[in-house]
């Protein structure tokens, strides 16, 4: 612990993404100098942004919500600093190691890009295809088109009381966006089935920019969440149709 202007500057035994000891201050209050409020560097959310969680999106800013009232800290957006109320020195020491512990799985959100997220992406996803196709069309989940390509699973078959097949993918990892462009290659000589993927960002972080490219230059159909769910929704009825 090393005296600052604020307070105190602590050092934790928790290693950062970027291989540095993560730490916090104790900043003193300056109306009750017997009283400190525990408070990270400013440099958190930056962190985890630059890593790819971005709080704009609303299943993330939950999840981040949730870690803040778990462990009675706040989110000071003005200044971009996690900190705790104002305590008593006696009360110090158990909020301090709780303060270590929350940093530590802060570090974790930023796992969230490849797995909570992903899922709660898809069920985004798989409540628009209920809207726009529940009530005029088949609709299957994590299956295959056919039976003689029962290898090649799709997070949503859509069929039409015409025989028309809607091929949906989630793109969400590098793997799904891959899975996509081995079902276009197969199937790109059946004008009844169309393949389409669906990303939650233009820029997905998940998928490389080669497999990204790849996708956008193949007959895959593709739409992002970002540009809005009514776009996607229009995008989606019209190709079936085509």
């Amino acid at each position: 612990m090393t005296p600052v202007p604020i307070g105190f500057a602590v050092r934790t035994p928790h290693l950062k993404s970027d291989g540095d000891f993560s730490g916090f201050y104790l900043r003193r209050n300056p109306e009750q100098p017997d009283e400190y409020r525990i408070e990270d560097d400013g440099c958190t959310i930056a962190d985890l942004e630059t890593q790819g969680f971005d709080l704009d999106k609303e299943t993330r800013f939950e999840a981040f919500t949730e870690l803040l009232k778990e462990h009675h800290v706040y989110f000071d957006d003005a200044n971009a600093i996690l900190a705790t109320e104002y305590m008593r020195e006696d009360r110090l020491a158990p909020a301090a190691i709780s303060f270590s512990y929350f940093m530590a799985r802060v570090q974790d959100l930023t796992l969230l890009v490849g797995s909570r997220v992903q899922r709660s992406f898809k069920e985004d996803l798989a409540e628009l295809i209920e809207e726009q196709f529940g009530k005029v069309a088949k609709i299957e989940r994590n299956a295959p088109v056919d039976q003689e390509h029962r290898d090649y699973i799709v997070d949503f078959v859509i069929r039409s009381p015409d025989g028309r097949v809607l091929a949906v993918f989630a793109g969400s990892s590098e793997l799904k966006a891959l899975e996509s462009l081995l079902f276009w290659e197969q199937y790109k000589a059946q004008e009844n089935v169309r393949p389409m993927m669906v990303l939650e960002e233009a820029k997905p972080v998940a998928i490389k920019e080669r497999t990204l490219s790849r996708v956008m230059n193949s007959g895959l159909v593709l739409a992002t969440l970002d540009g809005g769910l009514v776009n996607v929704g229009d995008k989606l009825r019209r190709t079936l149709a085509a």
